[in-house]
């Protein structure tokens, strides 16, 4: 069980908490994993992500795993370079789709069994991963956000943005190694 205390103090996250990861562990996980399916938030064109490079981070995971990514509508137009799978989605939608355990995904070729949330709401990542977490059990979650998510099943733990941005960098090296 992990120590690290979750951004959101008055988070009430229940007996089970996420494990904290490295970032190099994080692109191992990745790496491992069968099917994995990206979810970005509405924020990832916020000023923090955009100085850490997360859309850069992105294209290149995705590049190196093939990953699906499911896109927030709003944000949809900044991902025009990515030429892999990608959807634009309602992600408390999509949230719902994933608990069901007969989805066959958005390609048809079976269920995820790996998702990686970035870019989101603090509160409203952590409703998404609280829902997935008691209903989804058997998809494993990360989130790669500069702060503890204690719902994820594996989480970074809080970070300073220049250590958030450098983990980053060092989860994709991890990855393509």
């Amino acid at each position: 069980m992990s120590k690290a205390v979750p951004w959101d103090e008055a988070e009430v996250r229940g007996p089970k908490l996420a494990y904290t990861i490295t970032p190099e562990n994080c692109g191992r996980m990745i790496r491992r994993a069968k099917r994995l399916l990206i979810v970005v938030g509405g924020n990832i064109l916020d000023e923090e992500y955009t100085k850490a490079g997360t859309l850069h981070i992105l294209e290149r995971i995705v590049k190196k795993t093939n990953a699906t990514l499911a896109i927030s509508a709003g944000v949809f137009k900044a991902f025009h370079r990515f030429e892999d799978a990608k959807y634009a989605v309602n992600v408390e939608s999509l949230v719902d789709r994933l608990k069901d355990g007969n989805w066959m995904g958005f390609d048809g070729k079976g269920g995820y069994d790996f998702i990686l949330f970035v870019g989101s709401l603090y509160p409203f990542q952590s409703m998404m991963l609280a829902t997935l977490k008691h209903f989804a059990p058997n998809i494993r979650t990360l989130t790669i956000e500069r702060y503890y998510h204690p719902n994820a099943e594996f989480s970074l733990e809080n970070l300073s943005f220049e250590r958030w941005r450098d983990g980053l960098e060092a989860l994709v090296k991890a990855l393509e190694a």
